[in-house]
Order: structure tokens, then C-alpha cells, then sequence
């Protein structure tokens, strides 16, 4: 078939001579829409039995030779499980998988046509090809992948020799949450010793771990969903389930339903909010100070859990007022016996009996020497001598205590535009137990993203929630990152004596644009749709790129990432993986996908990618390159894995059954063992490390581009850029079906006051912009957000909107430095301000 014009492509490339061309022409016409559908829709299982019979009149059911089960996981969260009828290596439907748990059972619109439409899109990558003339220019030339490899080769070896190894750089992301995609950067520059940038910031993912972090011990966690069943309430912060979560979202109606009353607090009225009891439209980024306002009406009718404070947090230990240091005695904290009216030790939790992360197991009983004595106080002032002076020291607790009085219902009401009435009655919800606190991107992708989630787990603990059935502070529970955070290291070092070094990956413009620390020539991407879903466009463009000497794009579209690039590698979508391993943001299963077709044109996956690379290097053989990735996944990832709940997984029966669940308790309730991986063991809400940058207790200050700052004057609107039910990000946006129902293009979001005053309509196109950039886009006026924020529906490429401008030109990429205290500054997308103007 060298040469022949393949239909699906419209008369664009070459199709692959080692597939057949009916496997071509039938699946065009299954993208085109010519052959009868009979995929199921959100939330439907498989019809079976009478409903079969019923829908046969309607709908012909395609023929097919086998079902593959595989695993639909585009950074969605849910991973659903998906059946693939496949009739001579074309996916003619899909359906909804098993789990062994049915209420898993799920399938969507995007899944749907991600499987009939993306894997047969016209803009597939189908081979590899590089940029001929300006990078930038779109124009390409077809090589082989000798030749790629090749290319490859001599610009790193060229970066090894001038500027050292480390300037051979890799940035990957989620775009598919197979585990060898998600690590591919980490285990290249693992083999060269070059530079993996981070992810997680830059992805605009971290600001709730950062408030987990110093307070909990940990990244994240989350009570199984079906412990939402129980809860008296669900408050909700910045959590958008049945648009986000569309798979889990049942559970919270099953909790509803169950007498559960779900409270969401969020500027949009969302979907899930359209779904609520109780709806409360609150300024944003300033939810810590309605949290923070809550615990000042708990404290003030001495409500809290004093017997919970006292025993499981570091309410009772002695802060140095002057210092807002901890008080120890050698290495044992101090608090004050009220009985003996001296301060006594209690010692840290040894290490050996805190559950190690991601593992929730716990050894041996708690010493008597690290437990607080039942009568230490909370509350008051004392002196004691360090160092032979008498020095003031309080309580921890009591230092919270001081710090919320400022946050009086009628203060945060003036803060977050909440009516104090509301806060009342919010913390009187909350306090009839069990309350089931949910935070989430809504709160985390403000410059002060972190605020929300640290307060949120001083409530928790004020009332004595953390770890209890129906209650806890939840956060992606899921197996996802606790499965990549347990991988051995020797799993991702491929080869050995070549480490790698790590630049955080908010910094990555910078550190390309500045040559500081070094010089970073090669940029690698993969798993990462960089040309829609990242800040500062202009300075990408202009500052950034020019810098770079040679680019590389792993992708499976022709997106504006690719635009980016030197060399672009075609990649297979999960449909075409020989073999991975997924697991779920959201839930604890682990899933093996089974390739369903074979690769489509000239497609490898990034293991494939990874093992030719090594073998031009020489580097193959004694490496973990050298093995089949079935192996590699049973000798490394799983029967190594530092985490006995997967570790302890019978690989074989997972490769059997498709998809098992790991090995944890059953329900999982997060921390119900009541033993965390902090400096002392307990929950630190009083965190001393971040206490210089006046962050020792939960507190709120501004977001970087608040309404309320000197900037607003000139731009007064804060700029909101939320995922939509209809597509992951920027993967979904081309496909027909999904044009077709979500719009066929983009529009912005603005109440109907904002709109008023500026003279516009839905409909009419309008001008957003700020000091950093500008884009045109139709307006939709709406009364589903609240005065002074504007909503954009991510994903959209800037071939989307009239000019070919972006609104990732607007958004800023401003350091934290308590954020950079605990691990790095989160990417906060939410957190810009703009104006609006008819255009």
C-alpha cells in the first residue's frame, strides 16, 4: 500500500503497508458516522437479557471477532474499564467493562469517542517527522525511525559533549495514566543523566498536597466513595464531581439519597452545584477564610474535640513565642501538665510504627512515652527556662485560638462575600456529625491554593474528623499516585551510574530562558498537551524556544504542541498498547490494559520508544531496557514495589482478570490508624517549619491577583479557565461527537451584571486581556456565575478562536515561597486578573 491515499486521511500521507485496507476504510466510516453506533452511554452497563431484545429493532449490532478489555484513563480521573468489540482489527463499539465491583461499571461520551474518533482521527502522528525550516512553519517531512533515532542521537550526544549531560532534558505529564507514559521522562533522563523536570506543579495539581504535606504527612488521600453513605453532610470546596468526576459522581447522589444534605461552595454554579441542597458563591480564592471563620464560631461555643487535640495532634506542644519554634527538651517536644504545673517530654512517634507512604500499614503499639498525658493543657501562657532564660511559651493550640479571632463571621463575611448568616449556619452543619469534607482543584489553582486544604484539615482536627468513617479532609484517595510513589528506585534507573538530576518544573521557562542553574538544550516532551495547557504563552514563545536547540514531541494528534517541536514521534493511543499497567486517581483499582488493535501506521509506544533509543546508544543490553515490559512490570514495578498493598497483588491473577483491587482495607477510611507521617506522628496543624513566613497555623492572605489589589482597577475581573463535562483538558476538543454537543466553539462565561456594563450579548465576541496578553472569544451570558469572575471552558487550541490567539497568554506563573517551603509553587490558573471588552 506504499503510497496509496487512505481514506480516513482524506487524502493527507501514507497508510501503513501492515494494515489491511478494509481495516481503514471500515474505520473511517465508523469516524465519519456512517456505520451504526452501539456504544452506551455515561452510567450504562451493557444491555443484556430483555433490554438486548428490546433495542435490536433500533440499533443493528455490529459484528466483531473479539473483546479486548482495556482501560480508558486520558487524565480523567475515573479509569474506567472499557470492552472493546473489535472485528478485523477495527474497534467497531465500545462498552462499558466489569469491575468486582459493579458500581465502577462506567463509560462516557469522551470515552466514546476517544475510541471510535481520536484513535481514527485525520490528525493522528503517523510516523515519525521532522520540521523543515522554521520550527513553527508546519512544514514536515516524513523519516524513518532509524532516522529519528538518529537525530536523536547526535543532538544529545552534540548537548553531552558542550554542555554536559544534564542538558538533555525530559517533561512529561498525565495525558494517559499508564504507568510507563507517566515515568517515560524520569526513566530516560535516568539513562543519559540528564535533567526530568517536575511535574506536578506545573500541571496545577499540587496546591492541595502542599496543604497535606506539612499536616499530614502525606501527598493525598481520600476515604473510599463509598463511605460518603453515613455522612450527615458533604461540604464541598471548589469540587466540580458531576462534570470532573462524572464517573464517582453517583456516589454522592447515593449519599443524598441516603439522607446526606451536599453543600458546594464554589463562584460557578456548576453542575454539581446544580445537584446540591445548598449552593454558596463565595469570592474566590478565599475559601480558607470562610473555613477559617467556621472554626472561630466552633471554638467560640467550645465545640472542638479537646480529647482529639490533645491525643492525636500537636495541639498541646509549647511553641517559643518569640521564635514560633517548637520547644524540645534534647529531641522529645514539651508540653504543659496542668496537674504538675511543669512542662513534661513527649517523644516523636518512632518511625518504625508510622505507616511509610504510600503504604497506610502500621507496626507495634504507640509507646507510652510518645502519648500526651490526659492532662496537659490546651489553653493559656507559661515560662519556661532554655538555655538558662526564661523564655514565654503557649501552647500551640492556644496560638490557633488567637489567630481566629480575627476571622469573626461578620470579618469573613467582608472577606469572601458570604453572608455571615451562612457561615453560622455552615459551621452548625459541620458540626452535626459525621461531616464529610472534599477539597479540590477549585480551591488549588490560586496562587494561595494551598490555604484552603491547610485549613480545611485544622477544622477536621479541631472537631476530631480526621480518620473517622463518613468524616475525614478527602482528597484523590486513589491508586494512582500512591502506585508511582511506591515505585523501587531501582525501577527508575534503567540504567546504572547514570542519575539524573531534577529542576522543578514551574521553574522550567525560567531556568531555559535564564541558562540558570545550566544550560538546558533538548526539551523532550511526551504525555503533555504543553501548547494549550501552560502560562505564559508570549514568553514561551519568544523567550523560551528560541533557547532551545532541539525539541522532541512524543504525541498521538497533530496539536499545537507538535507546533513546538523539531521532531515529532507518533505514539500509540491505549487502544494499540501491547501491555500497561493503570491505575485511578479516584479509586484503589489496578487495571491492565489489553491491546485491543494493532498499532495504527508507524505508532510505537514509549517503552518501544525508549528501548530503540537505548539500543542506539549501546546502552541496551544489561539495562532495564532490555526487558519485555510484562517483565519489567512484574520484576520491578510489582515484586519490588516499596508498598506491600501492591506489592503483595498476585501479578499473574491481575494479568488474568484484567483488574484487580489492591491490597488495602476494605472500606478504606484515610488515617483511621491515627498515625501519620510527620516529624512528631501526629497531625501537625500547627507547622513550625513554615512558621517564619508567618504560616505556622492555618490562616488566609490574598490570592497574587486579587479583585481587591491595585491591578483590579485596571482589570477587575478574575479570569476562571475550568475543565468541562465534555472533554480531559485539550484531548477531546476535535473530535465531531464532541463538537457536535459541547458547541462548535469556544465561548466565555459572564454574569449578567459584568456583561451589562460592557455593552455585550451572547453571542457577541469579545476582547479578553490584561498586561500579559489578549484573546478574542464569544461571550455566553449567564446567571451561573457570580459578579466579577469570568469563566473560560479549557481545552480549546488557538486554531479554535477567530485570531489564532490563546487565553494561556493571560496567565502568570508567580512563586510562592511557602509553597517552595514544602516541596514547589503550584501553577495557579485561576489566579489572574483581566478586563473584558466588546470586540
Amino acid at each position: 500500500m506504499q503510497g496509496e491515499k487512505n481514506p480516513i486521511e482524506k487524502g493527507v500521507g501514507i497508510a501503513c503497508s501492515s494494515v489491511s485496507r478494509r481495516r481503514f476504510l471500515r474505520a473511517a466510516a465508523i469516524a465519519a458516522g456512517s456505520v451504526p453506533f452501539a456504544g452506551s452511554l455515561a452510567s450504562c452497563a451493557p444491555r443484556t437479557g430483555e433490554d438486548a431484545k428490546k433495542g435490536e429493532a433500533s440499533v443493528q449490532s455490529p459484528s466483531y471477532d473479539r473483546i479486548a478489555r482495556t482501560v480508558c484513563a486520558p487524565n480523567c480521573v475515573g479509569s474506567c474499564g472499557i470492552n472493546a468489540f473489535v472485528n478485523d482489527d477495527v474497534i467497531e463499539k465500545i462498552e462499558p467493562a466489569d469491575f468486582p465491583d459493579k458500581a465502577y461499571n462506567r463509560i462516557c461520551l469522551r470515552g466514546i469517542s476517544n475510541a471510535m474518533q481520536r484513535v481514527y482521527s485525520p490528525d493522528r502522528v503517523k510516523y515519525p517527522m521532522r520540521c523543515v525550516g522554521e520550527r513553527g512553519s508546519g512544514n514536515w517531512e516524513r523519516i524513518s525511525w532509524d532516522q529519528a533515532m538518529d537525530l536523536i542521537y547526535e543532538n544529545m550526544q552534540d548537548n553531552i559533549k558542550n554542555y554536559g549531560p544534564e542538558s538533555n532534558a525530559w517533561l512529561g505529564m498525565t495525558g494517559n495514566y499508564a504507568a510507563v507514559p507517566q515515568i517515560f521522562g524520569t526513566l530516560m533522563a535516568m539513562s543519559y543523566g540528564g535533567t526530568s523536570l517536575t511535574n506536578f506543579g506545573i500541571m496545577g495539581d499540587l496546591g492541595v498536597n502542599l496543604g497535606f504535606l506539612p499536616t499530614l504527612g502525606v501527598h493525598q488521600d481520600a476515604s473510599a466513595w463509598e463511605d460518603l453513605v453515613g455522612a450527615k453532610s458533604i461540604i464541598m470546596f471548589g469540587c466540580n464531581y458531576a462534570e470532573t468526576n462524572m464517573q464517582e459522581m453517583h456516589f454522592v447522589i447515593d449519599a443524598q439519597e441516603a439522607g446526606s444534605k451536599l453543600v458546594v461552595i464554589d463562584p460557578r454554579f456548576s453542575r454539581t452545584a446544580s445537584k446540591a441542597d445548598w449552593w454558596i458563591p463565595i469570592r474566590p480564592g478565599t475559601d480558607s477564610a470562610l473555613i477559617l471563620s467556621m472554626m472561630n464560631v466552633i471554638v467560640n461555643r467550645k465545640k472542638h474535640d479537646e480529647s482529639y487535640l490533645r491525643s492525636n495532634t500537636n495541639s498541646a506542644f509549647l511553641v517559643n513565642v518569640s521564635t514560633g519554634k517548637l520547644v524540645r527538651q534534647g529531641e522529645d517536644y514539651l508540653v504543659w501538665d496542668g496537674k504538675e504545673n511543669a512542662p513534661v517530654p513527649v517523644a516523636a512517634l518512632p518511625d518504625e510504627t508510622k505507616p511509610q507512604y504510600p503504604s497506610v500499614k502500621v507496626e507495634g503499639e504507640v509507646p507510652e512515652k510518645c502519648q500526651v498525658p490526659s492532662t496537659a493543657v490546651l489553653e493559656g501562657s507559661f515560662s519556661v527556662q532554655i538555655d538558662g532564660e526564661s523564655v514565654e511559651v503557649k501552647p500551640a493550640f492556644q496560638l490557633i485560638l488567637e489567630s481566629l479571632a480575627a476571622y469573626s463571621p461578620e470579618a469573613a463575611s467582608e472577606i469572601c462575600e458570604v453572608p455571615s448568616e451562612d457561615i453560622v449556619k455552615l459551621a452548625e452543619l459541620y458540626l452535626d456529625a459525621p461531616s464529610n469534607l472534599r477539597i479540590s482543584q477549585g480551591t488549588n489553582r490560586y496562587w494561595n491554593g494551598h490555604l484552603p486544604t491547610r485549613a480545611a484539615i485544622q477544622l477536621a482536627a479541631l472537631c476530631g474528623n480526621i480518620g473517622k468513617p463518613h468524616a475525614n479532609v478527602n482528597w484523590a484517595g486513589g491508586s494512582l499516585m500512591r502506585f508511582l510513589f511506591s515505585l523501587p528506585p531501582e525501577a527508575v534507573m534503567p540504567v546504572s551510574g547514570k542519575a539524573a538530576k531534577q529542576l522543578p518544573g514551574t521553574q522550567w521557562m525560567d531556568i531555559v530562558a535564564s541558562g540558570e542553574p545550566y544550560p538546558i538544550k533538548m526539551l523532550w516532551i511526551n504525555n503533555y498537551g504543553w501548547g494549550t495547557q501552560g502560562p505564559e504563552r508570549e514568553k514561551l514563545l519568544s523567550e523560551v524556544l528560541p533557547k532551545l536547540d532541539f525539541v522532541v514531541v512524543s504525541e498521538q494528534i497533530m496539536n499545537e504542541g507538535v507546533n513546538f517541536a523539531d521532531l515529532v514521534l507518533p505514539v500509540t493511543t491505549y487502544y494499540e498498547e501491547p501491555f500497561e499497567v493503570v491505575t485511578a486517581w479516584s479509586s484503589l483499582y489496578v487495571q491492565v490494559r489489553e491491546q485491543a488493535i494493532s498499532p495504527m501506521y508507524e505508532a510505537k509506544t514509549d517503552w518501544e520508544i525508549g528501548q530503540m533509543l537505548a539500543e542506539r546508544f549501546g546502552i541496551k543490553k544489561g539495562s532495564l531496557w532490555e526487558l519485555d515490559i510484562k517483565d519489567y512490570y512484574r520484576d520491578y514495578v510489582f515484586a519490588r514495589n516499596l508498598a506491600p498493598e501492591f506489592r503483595t497483588m498476585d501479578f499473574d491473577e491481575l494479568c488474568e482478570k484484567k483488574v484487580l483491587r489492591a491490597n488495602f482495607a476494605e472500606p478504606h477510611i484515610a488515617f483511621e490508624s491515627q498515625r501519620f507521617m510527620t516529624p512528631s506522628g501526629k497531625v501537625e496543624i500547627y507547622t513550625e517549619s513554615l512558621a517564619d513566613l508567618g504560616e505556622g497555623v492555618a490562616t488566609f492572605y490574598e490570592p497574587y491577583e486579587s479583585n481587591r489589589n491595585d491591578k483590579a482597577k485596571t482589570y477587575p475581573l478574575t479570569f476562571m479557565n475550568c475543565r468541562t463535562v465534555y472533554t480531559t483538558h485539550s484531548q477531546h476538543v476535535n473530535l465531531p461527537w464532541i463538537r457536535e454537543v459541547v458547541a462548535p466553539e469556544p465561548w466565555l462565561e459572564i454574569s449578567v451584571a459584568d456583561a451589562a456594563e460592557r455593552d455585550l450579548s451572547t453571542g457577541d465576541m469579545a476582547r479578553v486581556f490584561n498586561d500579559r496578553g489578549e484573546y478574542r472569544v464569544k461571550v455566553l451570558v449567564t446567571e451561573e456565575i457570580k459578579p466579577g469572575c469570568i469563566n473560560q471552558r479549557q481545552g480549546w487550541w488557538p486554531k479554535h478562536f477567530p485570531d489564532g490567539s490563546h487565553y494561556s497568554s493571560l496567565l502568570h506563573m508567580e512563586l510562592n515561597p511557602a509553597q517552595d517551603a514544602v516541596m514547589e509553587t503550584n501553577f495557579a490558573p485561576y489566579d489572574n486578573l483581566v478586563q473584558v471588552e466588546k470586540a
